[in-house]
């Protein structure tokens, strides 16, 4: 028994000794970064991003302050990468010492001290490249298939979450496009995106057939739920990634035939979902009810099938070879590349290219058309911008004397709304470099992308570099990058914490350092080097604690604001006025510049009936952000209670002119 027994200690011992303590950290930061922000509106709400990031900071202050951080070495590319970002942050700050809102700009700051808190703490804690690129991208891959898994039993079976009606209740018509649990539709189908190259690298590389089944299984879900958002910028955003997939992953034979096993199954769910209107269009009735519990087993029986074929695929793929006519060298399949771009060039100005483009740049331009309004799949053969060239011509008409530092991080809609052409009230330019130059100008929009090139060339740079299944990885996480980056040239994905975060994270791995040389005591002074590594860790620790400490108040000034605020809203919708009022004020000592706690003050005077002092607390918001209509339109309003008619007149006509196209300003 005795002998038993400790045999079986023996085992859990080895067991316990095998654990890897670094995957585990990685999958408990990706996956519940991802999960946590992409469970809660995408982490959109200031307050939601803000306790990550606070969480984040803190860790890393804790860690850099115990001496265990930085506990992986930085490559030289990691510290361009901190350098830049760091840079537009600190760009960011800066800048919001001219901006027409220090309250918006000081929240975009809060927003940017949050991404550069994750990648951050990634870089200092992943270690070797090959273990954190498998385990981050199975991390995030988990993450996005969760969400998607999510949002379609939303869809599938209305009233599990009553959570996926809010959108509606804000957004008229939303509830048709499937949004929830990013709130937003093209989010939604960015984030399908950017896992579908994930999951292609793993359905192709995985160590296990399980894993590889698993992950091909997934891939149909995706499709569906990115065919349900009816986003065209994701569909584009999907084709682009696989295809960048492809061109930097290694035997590509086998692949193909995943993938073509993946796209039939994803075929036959979405050619199930074209013929139930009720999924289609978001509806509650007893009929969308069984489509969805009929499209519920297409699902289950669909991602088996694909499960089971991919498991036969991946067997012969271990246990066979490739016929000779399809062993193709690297350096025949150059060439052959190559035939194909300069057959495809010329076949393309054979079927007039040229002018096939200008005319959908052209219908790019339009406002709208009317199938962009439909649920169908005809919508995603629609060019228009829906808007979109509007909005970046009239921020960049804007720019002449603001082309070095911008208006202020934050405040593109006080450029958009008093320069409006047409009514549409947005609040992003639905484009990252757009409104990066408009907000930060070109010295700003340099930083970010001389960042964001950095990141998509050293993923590329690893693909090409490295080889078998750490090859197929590190080509998923450069073409996930690559589906942000266009994503975020069409949308205003920045603001949707979930999106960034994941590509960072992914993108850290790729950052990480390969495997330590071997070390050679007869060629190296090993007393100098100690004295040097010792003197460098010192200096990165003091510059992670500097940076700990001002990211943390960065973040916290706004959250504490902002839940102040908040505080007061409940409290004078409880009919608190004076805890309300109180409330207010302790906002407005937090952040003197900041003009929604003196709106939010001026409010409750008003329901006290002091409209004199509410008066003069909204006239000081006027002050601190004078393009706002908001504050503008209040205070007309409250001049006009306190009796002061010609200033009511005066604040009106501010309010009209800061927002013209505005239709209650057209009556």
């Amino acid at each position: 028994m005795e002998s038993v027994v400790s045999r079986a200690a023996a085992w859990r011992i080895g067991r316990t000794s095998r654990l890897d303590g670094r995957a585990v950290w990685i999958w408990a930061l990706t996956g519940a970064l991802v999960l946590y922000l992409g469970l809660d509106g995408g982490g959109y709400d200031l307050v939601v991003r803000s306790h990550a990031g606070v969480v984040i900071w803190w860790i890393v202050l804790l860690g850099a302050v115990a001496g265990v951080l930085p506990a992986a070495r930085i490559t030289r590319a990691g510290w361009a990468a901190l350098a830049l970002f760091g840079g537009f942050v600190v760009w960011s700050a800066i800048a919001s010492t001219w901006s027409l809102s220090s309250e918006r700009s000081l929240e975009e700051v809060s927003r940017l001290a949050c991404y550069f808190g994750v990648l951050v703490l990634a870089l200092t804690t992943y270690g070797e490249r090959r273990r954190a690129l498998r385990h981050t991208v199975a991390a995030v891959a988990s993450a996005v298939v969760v969400v998607a898994v999510l949002a379609l039993v939303s869809r599938l079976r209305p009233g599990t979450f009553p959570a996926a009606q809010v959108t509606a209740a804000f957004l008229p018509g939303a509830h048709s496009r499937l949004g929830w649990p990013l709130n937003y539709w093209n989010a939604l189908g960015a984030l399908v995106a950017l896992g579908l190259p994930l999951l292609l690298s793993i359905a192709t590389s995985a160590r296990t057939l399980v894993a590889q089944a698993a992950a091909a299984a997934a891939i149909p879900i995706l499709a569906l739920c990115g065919y349900l958002t009816f986003s065209r910028g994701g569909a584009i955003a999907a084709a682009l990634a696989v295809i960048v997939f492809f061109a930097l992953a290694p035997e590509r034979i086998p692949k193909l035939a995943t993938l073509a096993l993946c796209a039939a199954g994803s075929a036959v769910l979405i050619a199930a979902a074209v013929h139930r209107h009720g999924i289609e269009n978001g509806l509650t009735s007893a009929a969308a009810r069984h489509q969805g519990a009929t499209l519920f087993v297409t699902v289950i029986l669909v991602c088996a099938g694909v499960a089971l074929a991919q498991i036969g695929l991946a067997l012969a793929t271990r246990h066979g070879n490739l016929p000779k006519l399809l062993q193709i060298s690297p350096r025949l399949a150059r060439r052959l590349l190559g035939s194909a771009v300069v057959v495809g060039l010329i076949a393309a100005f054979a079927v007039g290219a040229p002018a096939r483009i200008s005319h959908a740049w052209t219908e790019f331009k339009q406002p709208t058309l009317g199938v962009l309004h439909q649920n169908l799949i005809a919508r995603f053969g629609a060019l228009s911008g829906n808007g979109r060239y509007t909005y970046w011509k009239t921020g960049i008409d804007a720019m002449p004397g603001h082309v070095l530092g911008g208006y202020g991080p934050g405040t593109f809609q006080l450029v958009w709304l008093p320069r409006a052409p047409v009514e549409s009230y947005i609040i992003n330019a639905h484009s990252l470099y757009v409104e990066t130059l408009v907000e930060v100008g070109v010295i700003g929009l340099v930083l970010l992308s001389a960042f964001l090139l950095l990141l998509l060339g050293t993923a590329i740079w690893r693909a090409v570099r490295t080889q078998f299944a750490t090859r197929a990885q590190a080509a998923g996480a450069a073409a996930a990058c690559a589906a942000f980056l266009f994503s975020a040239g069409f949308d205003w994905i920045w603001q949707v914490p979930v999106l960034p975060v994941a590509m960072l994270l992914l993108l850290a791995a790729v950052l990480a350092p390969g495997p330590p040389p071997l070390k050679t005591a007869a060629t190296v002074d090993q007393e100098a080097r100690a004295r040097t590594g010792g003197i460098r860790l010192g200096a990165s620790r003091a510059a992670l604690i500097l940076a700990a400490i001002a990211s943390l108040i960065a973040i916290g000034v706004p959250l504490a604001t902002t839940n102040a605020v908040r505080q007061s809203q409940a409290a004078a919708s409880a009919g608190n006025t004076s805890a309300a009022l109180a409330d207010a004020r302790s906002a407005m000592r937090l952040e003197p510049g900041a003009s929604s706690p003196q709106i939010q003050a001026a409010l409750v005077l008003e329901l006290q009936g002091r409209y004199s002092s509410a008066a003069a607390v909204a006239r000081t918001a006027t002050v601190n952000e004078p393009q706002n209509w908001q504050p503008w339109l209040i205070l007309s309003r409250l001049e006009a209670e306190a009796g002061h008619a010609r200033l009511a007149v005066d604040a009106y006509r501010r309010a009209r002119a800061s927002n013209p196209r505005a239709p209650f300003f057209q009556q």
